[in-house]
C-alpha cells in the first residue's frame, strides 16, 4: 500500500471545537457535582448556625435534613474519587514481531496517518475493532491499544479491513483517544453517584422514611437524571461527529467503496456472532472440543438461511436514516452516504500487495494458537481443559447428541407419555414444563429464563425422537437439521415457528400424518445409543 500518494485533508477547526466542548462538559460536570456535594454538606451549618434553632417538630425536621445533607454530600464526594480500573481487552495479545504480514498492514496505515504504532494489539471474539489510549498517573507510561475482531478478520477482505483500520487510526489522528478516557471517567463518576445514591445506603433508606426527606431525595434524583441525559446527549453527539471525521479520513486512506463494504460487513458479522457462539462454539468448547473459530464463522455466515437473514438485517439498518440522541455512532445510511459523496478511490496496490481481495485473516500465520488462547480466555470451563480438535463431520455424535440427552434426562417422566403430534400443545403451554426447570447453583431463574430452558428441553427431545426413529443428524455451523430421504427438519426452527404462531396445531398434525410420525413417543424411557 503506497502511503506516499495519500493526501490527507487539513485538520479541521470543527475537530478542535468538538474537543473543546468535550473538555468543557467534563470540567463542568465535575465542578457541578463538587458544588452540589459541598452545598449538601453545608446544610447542617445553615440550619443550625445561620438559622435560629427552634424546638419540637421543626428542630427534628432540621435534624433529618441535616443528616440527609451529610449523607448525600459524602456519597457524591466519595463517588468523585478517581478509581483505577484494570483494563481487560477481552482478547488475547497478537505478537506483531511474529505476525509480520499483519504488522506491515498496520504499519502502512500508521504511516499514512503519520501516527505511531499501537504498543499492544489484541485479537477479540467480538465483531468489532477499537483503539484506545491509557496512561499511568505520571503520564509517561502511555499505552496505545488496538483490538481486532476475529469475525471481521475472517469476513472482510484486506482492502475492506484497511478501511476499518484507517477509521480506527483516525481516532488517534484526531485526538479522540486522548480525550476519550476523560469523558469515560466522567461517565463512570456519574454512574457511581447514581449507584451510591440510587441504591440507598442504610442511612438514606432510614431517612427517606420521613416525607420531607423523601421529597428532597426525589427532587435530587430528578435533577441528576436531567443532567445525566443532557450530558449523554452532548457527549454522544460529539462522538457521532468524531465517527464521521474518522470515516472521512478512512476514505482518503483506503477508498470510499472499501469503507462502505467494510461497514456493511461489520453489521453482517454482528448479526451472526451471538447465535454462532451460542449454538456451535459454546457446546463444542464445553464438551471438550476446540473448533476452528474463524473458519466455523465463515461457514456459518455462508449458509443460505444465515446469509439471507444477514442481507435482510443490513437492509433494515440501511433504511434507518436518523440516529437516536443517545447513539454513539451515526446511522449506517448516513455513513455510507457521506462516503459516496466523497467518492475517493482506493490507493493502487503495489505488486507485492496484489492480494487485497483475500480475507484479512490470511495475513495471520499462527491462527490456530491464537484461537485456542482466545477460546480458553472467554470460556472459563475450557481454560484448564485439554481440548481436542473438532471434526464437524462427527460433531453430532461427539457434541449434540450427548448434550441433548443430558438436557432431557431430568424430564423423562414428564414427557414419557407425550407423542410427537402433541408438540404444539407443549410449546404453547410452556409453563407446565417450565416450572420444573431447576435453578443453577447460586442462581434463581426468572419466568422468561425458565421458559427458554423449557424450549431447549423440547427442542432436544424432538431431535432425539427423530434420531431414535432413523433420521440422520447433519451438524455443521449454520446448519443443524435432521433428514430422512428428501425430508429435512430443523427442530429449533419448527418449535420457533410454532411459538411465533406461524405453524398451527392443525398444520403440524397434517405434517405428522403425511410422514407417519405423529404417534412416535416424544422421549424414550430408556436412553438410546448414540446415532449419527
Amino acid at each position: 500500500m503506497p502511503v506516499q500518494s495519500i493526501h490527507l485533508p487539513s485538520r479541521k477547526w470543527s475537530v478542535v471545537a468538538l474537543s473543546s466542548v468535550s473538555l468543557a462538559i467534563v470540567f463542568v460536570s465535575y465542578l457541578l457535582a463538587f458544588v452540589v456535594a459541598v452545598a449538601f454538606l453545608l446544610l447542617p451549618f445553615v440550619l443550625f448556625v445561620l438559622v435560629p434553632v427552634g424546638e419540637g417538630n421543626l428542630f427534628f425536621i432540621r435534624l433529618l435534613v441535616s443528616a440527609f445533607g451529610l449523607a448525600v454530600g459524602l456519597s457524591i464526594l466519595w463517588s468523585l474519587v478517581p478509581q483505577k480500573n484494570r483494563f481487560d481487552p477481552k482478547g488475547v495479545p497478537i505478537d506483531l514481531s511474529k505476525e509480520r504480514r499483519l504488522a506491515r498492514e498496520i504499519e502502512a496505515i500508521a504511516e499514512a496517518l503519520r501516527e505511531p504504532m499501537p504498543t499492544e494489539v489484541y485479537l477479540l471474539a467480538d465483531a468489532n475493532a477499537f483503539v484506545m489510549e491509557t496512561a499511568g498517573f505520571t503520564g509517561i507510561d502511555n499505552r496505545r491499544i488496538m483490538g481486532l475482531g476475529l469475525p471481521l478478520l475472517q469476513m472482510l477482505s484486506i482492502a475492506q479491513f484497511r478501511a476499518i483500520l484507517a477509521h480506527e487510526f483516525a481516532h488517534y489522528y484526531s485526538g479522540d483517544t486522548r480525550l476519550g478516557p476523560w469523558v469515560y471517567s466522567t461517565q463512570r463518576a456519574m454512574v457511581r453517584i447514581f449507584e451510591n445514591l440510587g441504591r440507598k445506603s442504610k442511612v438514606l433508606r432510614f431517612l427517606t422514611r420521613w416525607a420531607v426527606v423523601a421529597v428532597l431525595y426525589k427532587l435530587l434524583m430528578i435533577a441528576m437524571r436531567a443532567y445525566w441525559r443532557f450530558f449523554l446527549r452532548v457527549t454522544q453527539a460529539i462522538s457521532r461527529r468524531q465517527e464521521f471525521r474518522s470515516d472521512e479520513l478512512a476514505c482518503y486512506v483506503a477508498g470510499s467503496q472499501a469503507l462502505i463494504e467494510g461497514l456493511e460487513g461489520v453489521r453482517r458479522c454482528q448479526l451472526g456472532l451471538q447465535p454462532y457462539w451460542g449454538m456451535f462454539v459454546w457446546p463444542a468448547a464445553t464438551s471438550g472440543y476446540q473448533p476452528a473459530l474463524a473458519d466455523g464463522f465463515l461457514r456459518f455466515m455462508q449458509t443460505p438461511q444465515i446469509a439471507k437473514a444477514a442481507s435482510e438485517f443490513l437492509a433494515q439498518q440501511a433504511a434507518v436514516t436518523k440516529s437516536l440522541p443517545f447513539d454513539s455512532h451515526p446511522a449506517l445510511s448516513k455513513r455510507t452516504e457521506m462516503a459516496k459523496l466523497l467518492n475517493l478511490p482506493a490507493p493502487e496496490d503495489s505488486p507485492a500487495e496484489s492480494t487485497s481481495s483475500q480475507p484479512m485473516i490470511s495475513l495471520i500465520g499462527n491462527l490456530a494458537s491464537l484461537e485456542a488462547s482466545l477460546l480458553k480466555k472467554l470460556i472459563p470451563a475450557a481454560a484448564t481443559a485439554d481440548l481436542k480438535p473438532l471434526n464437524w463431520e462427527t460433531a453430532g455424535t461427539d457434541i449434540y447428541i450427548p448434550m441433548w440427552r443430558k438436557q432431557v434426562a431430568p424430564f423423562l417422566s414428564m414427557l414419557a407419555a407425550k407423542k410427537l403430534g402433541e408438540l404444539p400443545t407443549l410449546v404453547l403451554n410452556l409453563r407446565a414444563l417450565a416450572i420444573y426447570v431447576p435453578n443453577p447453583p447460586g442462581v434463581r431463574l426468572n419466568p422468561s429464563q425458565q421458559d427458554a430452558d423449557a424450549l431447549n428441553v423440547l427442542t432436544s427431545a424432538f431431535a432425539l425422537c427423530l434420531l431414535e426413529n432413523g433420521w440422520k443428524l447433519i451438524a455443521e455451523p449454520g446448519n443443524l437439521v435432521l433428514e430422512s430421504g428428501e425430508a429435512k427438519i430443523s427442530p429449533s426452527g419448527v418449535i420457533g415457528t410454532i411459538r411465533a404462531g406461524k405453524l398451527s396445531a392443525a398444520e403440524w398434525s397434517s405434517f405428522c400424518e403425511q410422514r407417519g410420525i405423529g404417534d412416535w413417543p416424544l422421549v424414550s424411557s430408556v436412553p438410546a445409543p448414540a446415532a449419527v
